[in-house]
């Protein structure tokens, strides 16, 4: 469930951990950061696909490196995820798996203090330091089918003098775990709905979008790409969006959007192709470019032309009179 760039606090970066396709784990992107001033954290890897067994436990670790000219404080922790704007949750948040995990930090750094009620680790890092955070996720026996998601959230801090804390930023690390036992028939099901391709824009980007819905209780990915043609049909623009697309987490409903962010002054075809579930759908229309300015100019010369012709029109119209 790769989310997009979120802000918790002051700045946040959503980086991607998820839990689904093997035992071992996957590597999908290789580091996130999170930026700010003299601060500066890296997070790697930033993207695991691994299986939850029931009745086994899934054990995985994450390297956060303090990169920037300051020690600071952080706070890590376990929170239920937090989608962006794009995604709508349509179910009962899957949320069980906070519950089933535990975190620690190993042996290369040192916690300051760990909260006994929610398991948060509090750490204060060096200018250059790196600490590995362990995760393991004991997933019961009668654990119900189907995805669970949390975040592993990295939060500076400042302590005040009476004790209380200021969080200023976040980095958000989404954790998806699937238990594939116990399937049922909603095991897979999409939705596309609200294929949109603006017909009229005045300058660019030109965007396309389209719904995603997961009606069933399993991720998917949904690959969404426009191709985009001149009036004399050459093609002008094809994205480069990844083949396998973004995932759609379960019961969830997620709007996709690609663009041609360069699009200029012009009369475009544009081709936008969904894949979800082995499904496709295609959607094709017809865009305008065309920037105010050249509106203005484009109806003057319309005016002109207008009153030249009704001039004209009167013209002859008394000239026949005269005659007469």
């Amino acid at each position: 469930m790769m989310r997009r760039l979120i802000v918790s606090g002051g700045v946040g970066v959503l980086g991607v951990l998820m839990l689904m396709g093997s035992d071992a784990g996957a590597v999908i992107n290789s580091e996130i950061e999170l930026q700010g001033d003299e601060f500066q954290i890296s997070i790697s890897p930033a993207y695991f696909e691994a299986e939850l067994v029931p009745g086994t436990v899934t054990r995985e670790r994450v390297r956060v490196r303090n990169v920037g000219s300051r020690e600071t404080q952080l706070r890590i922790g376990l929170v239920p995820l937090r989608f962006s704007d794009e995604t709508t949750t349509l179910g009962t948040p899957r949320n069980e798996i906070i519950d089933w995990t535990t975190i620690a930090l190993e042996p290369s750094c040192e916690a300051t203090k760990i909260d006994a009620a929610t398991g948060a680790i509090f750490v204060r890092m060096r200018v250059k330091e790196e600490c590995f955070v362990g995760f393991s996720v004991k997933t019961p026996a009668v654990a119900p089918y189907g995805e669970q998601y949390m975040d592993l959230i990295f939060e500076e801090y400042n302590e005040g003098t009476d004790g209380s804390l200021q969080m200023r930023r976040a980095m958000t690390t989404s954790i998806f775990g699937t238990n594939r036992t116990g399937g049922g028939a909603n095991d897979a099901c999409s939705k596309v709905t609200d294929q949109a391709i603006p017909f009229w824009l005045f300058d660019g980007p030109l965007e396309a979008t389209v719904k995603v819905e997961n009606c069933g209780r399993l991720n998917f990915r949904a690959a969404s790409q426009i191709e985009v043609r001149n009036l004399f049909g050459a093609v002008v623009y094809e994205d480069n969006t990844p083949a396998d697309g973004r995932i759609i987490a379960a019961e969830s409903r997620r709007v996709v959007s690609t663009a041609w962010e360069s699009a200029k002054i012009g009369i475009y075809k544009t081709k936008q192709t969904v894949v979800a579930l082995g499904e496709t759908y295609v959607s094709e229309r017809w865009t305008f470019i065309i920037p105010v300015w050249l509106i203005v100019v484009v109806s003057g010369c319309l005016l002109v032309a207008i009153l030249a012709f009704l001039h004209g029109r009167n013209k002859k119209k008394r000239m026949r009179n005269v005659r007469r």
